[in-house]
């Protein structure tokens, strides 16, 4: 990857990403759209991502991104969490405030089925959703289960059952080969009061579009934007960037690792002096000694 697809500051994070929040049909609804290809290309590459991986982290991460920003108090934190039955395993996408985002998956390396179908639902399975918000040091949970396993679909029943908001919420990721080509998404929310013309308009729009990652391929998050938005004045209210970052430490790694029991931090060593441990959000690799993690006597 090239300085252009992905642009590093010296904390390690990539931006490129980019989000833009507002109001349309004089203000009958909120939306925001995201885009997230060189901040998921970054993810994709650090955790060697499989294109069915990628896919489904990346639908999570653009999701998460959605959720943390059309929520009326804005969290601090957000971690959106999928637990399905299916060879994925679990999904993590975590956004914090000034957009940094990071995510995992369980299984990095499921395979494109023959046919190249890009659905993840079988390989999600069956499970629930559950979103974790952190707003003033407090945490508050809510869980549903899963309607449909392409993320999507799930994220809006989700919406519809915790906040009561009638929503649409579309994410797409458009995977090369190697690399993303294209990922984002836009939610968009009917507020309390909306004519049902609105209504009736939006849904025409939701109906004739061709696909959330062929829209995107197309024209980018501003193609998605006007293809769901059509017909209606739209007032951007707020835009901001959004940027691949982990804030794992060695330190933070070190403490974790102290609390498992002596025999699982013996089966850690590959020899008597050296342990290797690897961060899960961005495969970040540290190494430790015997004495670092307080081992008395390796065998």
């Amino acid at each position: 990857m090239n300085e252009d697809s992905a642009r590093r500051s010296e904390d390690g994070s990539a931006g490129g990403g980019r989000l833009v929040a507002g109001l349309a049909a004089g203000g009958s609804l909120r939306w925001v759209v995201a885009d997230l290809t060189l901040p998921l290309e970054e993810v994709r590459r650090r955790l060697d991502l499989s294109p069915i991986s990628a896919v489904a982290l990346g639908r999570a991460l653009v999701g998460a991104v959605l959720l943390r920003r059309i929520a009326l108090k804005v969290p601090a934190r957000l971690i959106l969490t999928v637990d399905g039955d299916g060879a994925l395993g679990r999904i993590v996408a975590e956004v914090e405030s000034r957009g940094a985002i990071r995510g995992m998956v369980g299984n990095s390396k499921v395979q494109t089925p023959a046919d190249g179908a890009m659905a993840i639902a079988p390989w999600v399975g069956r499970g629930s959703l559950n979103v974790t918000r952190e707003i003033d040091g407090e945490s508050y949970s809510s869980k549903v289960e899963l309607v449909s396993g392409e993320i999507g679909k799930d994220l809006a029943h989700y919406l519809e059952q915790s906040e009561q908001t009638r929503s649409a919420v579309l994410v797409g990721v458009l995977p090369e080969s190697i690399g993303i080509a294209a990922a984002g998404g836009l939610i968009v929310e009917a507020l309390p009061g909306t004519p049902e013309e609105v209504i009736t308009r939006l849904e025409e729009n939701l109906l004739t579009l061709g696909g959330v990652s062929k829209t995107l391929a197309l024209g980018g998050t501003a193609a998605l934007e006007a293809a769901v938005l059509a017909g209606f004045d739209l007032e951007p209210l707020e835009e901001g960037a959004l940027t691949y970052h982990c804030r794992c430490n060695r330190e933070q790694l070190r403490l974790q690792l102290k609390t498992l029991a002596q025999e699982d931090i013996q089966a850690l060593f590959v020899n008597d002096s050296v342990c290797e441990a690897e961060c899960a959000f961005c495969g970040e690799r540290y190494e430790f000694s015997a004495g670092e993690l307080t081992l008395e006597r390796l065998h």
